[in-house]
């Protein structure tokens, strides 16, 4: 089953859909691709707005987007991209910032190089044992530290996930691939914005996995997918990389 972990589809909450008729527009798309299921993960900023009034507007958002839905439209689940903070540890609603039904939680971690106390505070939130932690776009931090850093983070007990945007440009698809090799990359997201902003769709992705590594590989990730939804225990998933 063909499920999306990153998505900005709910309509005017953040910097993704501008309306209503966006969001639909999207999810025909993201049907059209075969996903049956897709995660709304709207930005959290936890400096800019708190948890409770952020999940008020969330709500409201998916209820104002919910009478137009189709039946052909994959099954939206609330979530949120969190961007990392050292507040969270001690935010009373974390548990609601995770994806529905699950104690995942899809982090994001600022644009600067990873330092050892970013590192750390995420370790610290991994020992809570209160959710565990997905690492959003892990390819994209490339961008501003080293590949060491990166593995250092990903070294933690934490799920990796890829956008499929990232396979298109040589550069970002050579990282996405190592970074599946070594098993840092568990699952996809299209983190879908706009309909014109040149995203590309999940099947993309699994296609270049399919066609550069093997379709065992991108069968793999697919699974790890499902066993999330499941709240499956991260170790579990982590071992299945390994």
């Amino acid at each position: 089953m063909l499920i999306d972990f990153h998505s900005h589809i709910l309509p005017g909450i953040d910097d993704g859909s501008r309306s209503i008729e966006e969001s639909i527009a999207i999810l025909d798309t993201m049907a059209q691709d075969g996903v049956k299921l897709v995660v709304a993960t709207p930005h959290f900023y936890c400096h800019d707005i708190s948890a409770e009034k952020f999940l008020i507007r969330r709500d409201m958002a998916f209820e104002e987007l919910r009478p137009y839905l189709k039946p052909e439209h994959p099954k939206i689940l609330l979530g949120a991209e969190v961007l990392y903070s050292s507040r969270l540890a001690s935010e009373p609603l974390l548990e609601k910032l995770c994806i529905q039904g699950t104690n995942y939680l899809l982090l994001e971690m600022p644009y600067v190089r990873l330092t050892n106390n970013l590192i750390d505070g995420v370790e610290e939130l991994t020992d809570l044992n209160r959710v565990s932690i997905i690492i959003a776009h892990i390819e994209r931090y490339l961008h501003f530290t080293a590949y060491s850093d990166l593995e250092d983070l990903m070294s933690l007990d934490v799920v990796g996930q890829l956008n499929s945007k990232s396979f298109s440009e040589r550069r970002s698809r050579k990282n996405c691939l190592k970074l599946i090799k070594q098993g840092y990359a568990h699952i996809l997201g299209t983190d879908f914005h706009r309909i014109d902003r040149g995203d590309l769709p999940l099947s993309y992705g699994y296609d270049i996995i399919s066609s550069k590594i093997s379709p065992e590989e991108a069968d793999l990730m697919v699974a790890c997918s499902e066993m999330i939804i499941k709240n499956a225990d991260i170790d579990k998933i982590i071992l299945m990389r390994e």
